[in-house]
């Protein structure tokens, strides 16, 4: 048996820090840095201690964590849409327990939360899919035991989407879209890295035509000194974007085309201009995370995975 404690109560010891160990432990194809493990959840904005739940043995030893979170203040503009569900962040059990062990632990995590969410007036959990402060754009479908769990409990596929990962070892910058730069520079078409003091009307850009959850990434990227932002535009226009080094990651995106200017190769340049930034930064590996873009990625040199997500959530019963 393990005992349910809030993060609250734990504020002294490295709990973030085994919490850390542990999901990396459990998702080998989805590991992340431990200092951005930590700076994702104590720089959300939302973040709230009673819904950092950890699973403790009598020794106090870690056994498994779940962090939750709901939209209280950003992104501002999507709070009132939001506030029937409450997400699970992360969710993570140490996979050196036995069988009965693990389902114990996961079992006992999940129904404290959302015992928790119906207090709160949740109607829906939603697992891992929380922008921007994502470990993982949904489960992973190599992550059997735990889609099988929550299938089992009664969480339902909702949507799909996939990471990419490009060996920037093997990527270039490919004559043809030199080419198509250089056509699309001489129709007035302008790419330049952003600028400091436009972050607020670049993101409210991003805002307005997209998503209020790409408004804050787009905000974060003009944080970066100097800012890892690419913007197009024409006559003062803005066209499109494309961010790179996502929340301190070796991440590219989002990115956004104005729907009206779309299919001239805008994207296709914001992109790979975006990539060599990060190759030169000297990262190895660059990820494209959370897309359903299953053919605009493949013309990217050096692809090397493709992984595969389920966005999953349950309806609770009051």
């Amino acid at each position: 048996m393990v005992k349910i404690i809030v993060f609250r109560d734990l504020r002294e010891g490295s709990y973030l820090e085994e919490a850390c160990r542990i999901h990396n432990k459990a998702f080998p194809f989805d590991n992340v840095e431990c200092n951005i493990f930590n700076s994702f959840i104590l720089s959300d904005p939302n973040l709230s201690e009673e819904l950092m739940l950890f699973a403790l043995d009598d020794s106090d030893v870690v056994k498994g964590f779940l962090f939750g979170v709901e939209m209280v203040k950003e992104p501002r503009e999507a709070i009132e849409t939001y506030k029937d569900i409450i997400w699970v962040k992360d969710l993570a059990i140490d996979p050196q327990l036995s069988r009965d062990e693990w389902l114990n632990v996961i079992s006992s995590l999940l129904s404290v939360f959302e015992g928790v969410a119906r207090e709160r007036g949740k109607k829906f959990v939603s697992l891992y899919a929380y922008a921007p402060y994502y470990f993982m754009p949904g489960i992973n479908i190599l992550y059997e035991d735990y889609l099988e769990f929550f299938e089992g409990r009664g969480y339902f596929k909702k949507e799909e989407n996939v990471n990419y990962e490009v060996n920037l070892a093997h990527y270039f910058y490919p004559r043809r879209v030199s080419r198509l730069e250089n056509r699309l520079t001489s129709e007035g078409i302008v790419f330049r890295r952003g600028r400091e003091e436009e972050a607020e009307t670049i993101s409210s850009w991003a805002g307005k035509i997209f998503s209020p959850f790409w408004r804050l990434e787009v905000l974060y990227a003009y944080r970066n000194k100097p800012p890892t932002i690419w913007v197009a535009e024409k006559g003062g226009e803005i066209l499109g974007f494309a961010v790179y080094l996502r929340m301190g990651r070796n991440e590219f995106g989002p990115i956004g085309v104005d729907p009206n200017k779309r299919k001239q190769g805008i994207g296709t340049i914001l992109l790979f201009k975006s990539l060599n930034n990060l190759k030169e930064a000297g990262f190895r590996y660059a990820v494209i995370p959370w897309t359903s873009h299953l053919y605009f990625y493949t013309q990217v040199p050096g692809v090397e995975r493709i992984k595969h997500y389920y966005v999953m959530a349950k309806e609770l019963r009051l």
